[in-house]
């Protein structure tokens, strides 16, 4: 299980079994790793279409609280899943609202 990256919500981040991911030749505990860009963003991506997945229909930041992420991560990982094609976005009043495409 994914170690909570924050003291709230983490645990659960769009299923209970997501997998711990530490580059290869990282030890464990303190000091900084450099990960790929794909890394980070595929993983926050993953996160976010588990939760859409789980909970439909959601707004950036009710995918932010959910998933315990910055906001700019969210859209990092929106962003991914839009390259992708695999989520839709509606407007809603002033906020978009992201679904996984059928």
């Amino acid at each position: 299980m994914k170690k909570p990256r924050s003291k709230r919500k983490k645990k659960e981040m769009a299923g209970e079994g997501a997998a711990r991911v530490r580059p290869k030749g990282a030890a464990r505990g303190g000091g900084e790793t450099i990960e790929s860009v794909d890394l980070v963003f595929g993983i926050n991506a993953g996160i976010i279409w588990d939760l859409l997945n789980l909970n439909g229909p959601m707004s950036a930041g009710g995918l932010a609280s959910s998933a315990a992420l910055r906001i700019e991560d969210v859209h990092g990982a929106l962003g991914w899943l839009g390259r992708e094609d695999k989520i839709d976005v509606k407007k809603k009043g002033r906020s978009r609202i992201y679904s996984l495409k059928p």
